[in-house]
């Protein structure tokens, strides 16, 4: 009787130390914007932070309070996310990639945290217009990763069209992330593609790194104010990510093992 009761409380630790597909903070950046016009994104943000249902808080943030949020919430055992239209935070990355490694941004990722980028090529576009260009998606990966893909159109997958049913039948894709070059990463996997080309390009998608748990993800990089922006994020925030990411507070792990509670 008393070894059962131990096993009850023992499941009932290991359930309350995970946050089960619960993210804790979302942080909306479109204060600036890259390839696309300032009130279709603020438009998309505003919906995100109305419609997303899984997030504990939703905050929309100016440039210098994106580093506080990032720094507040990098390695607290949570889950958290950012969202950015094209433009990246100068408080997360220096211009010009000036700071390669360990920026408040790069931080923030190696945390397992996310990143969720629309509109323009992710972590290209900053102060001083494309500063950072290509590097920067290398640069905050620890890649040598690209997105440059013009030509493409892309398709829902099975996956887009059952956790984003607001995704177009067809729509221009010019700046994919590349299945073959995540496959080829040892550090990064492709974890859930919801549009491709049938082939090798990918958006919107998001891929994970497979060692510290961070997660980058696009959805309609593409100069085209009209595509649903905030509609398919929610979705995939709301469906997917909702129901498929945990997170593990470290000071709320249980400190037994099952092991030990069998043997007991």
């Amino acid at each position: 009787m008393f070894r059962r009761y131990l096993i009850a409380v023992f499941m009932m630790l290991v359930i309350s130390s995970v946050a089960f597909a619960q993210i804790d903070k979302i942080a909306i950046f479109y204060e600036s914007v890259g390839w696309i016009g300032a009130d279709p994104a603020k438009a998309a943000g505003d919906a995100i932070a109305k419609d997303v249902k899984v997030a504990n808080e939703i905050v929309i943030l100016n440039d210098a309070d994106m580093a506080t949020f990032a720094k507040a919430n990098t390695k607290d055992g949570n889950f958290d996310v950012i969202i950015t239209f094209g433009y990246f935070p100068v408080s997360l990355y220096t211009p010009g990639n000036a700071q390669k490694d360990d920026s408040v941004g790069e931080l923030f990722l190696q945390g397992g945290d996310m990143i969720f980028n629309t509109a323009d090529y992710i972590f290209y576009v900053t102060q001083g217009g494309g500063a950072n260009g290509d590097t920067g998606l290398k640069n905050m990966t620890n890649s040598n990763f690209d997105c440059w893909t013009d030509g493409t159109t892309n398709k829902p997958t099975a996956l887009g069209l059952k956790y984003a049913p607001s995704l177009p039948a067809s729509f221009t894709a010019p700046r994919c992330l590349k299945k073959d070059q995540i496959e080829a990463d040892p550090d990064w996997d492709v974890e859930v593609i919801f549009a491709d080309n049938g082939a090798n390009n990918m958006d919107p998608v998001i891929i994970r790194n497979n060692k510290n748990g961070g997660r980058v993800g696009i959805a309609f990089q593409v100069a085209d104010d009209n595509m649903p922006r905030g509609a398919v994020m929610t979705e995939i925030i709301n469906n997917y990510l909702g129901a498929n990411v945990t997170a593990v507070k470290p000071a709320e792990k249980a400190t037994a093992t099952w092991g030990q509670i069998k043997g007991f």
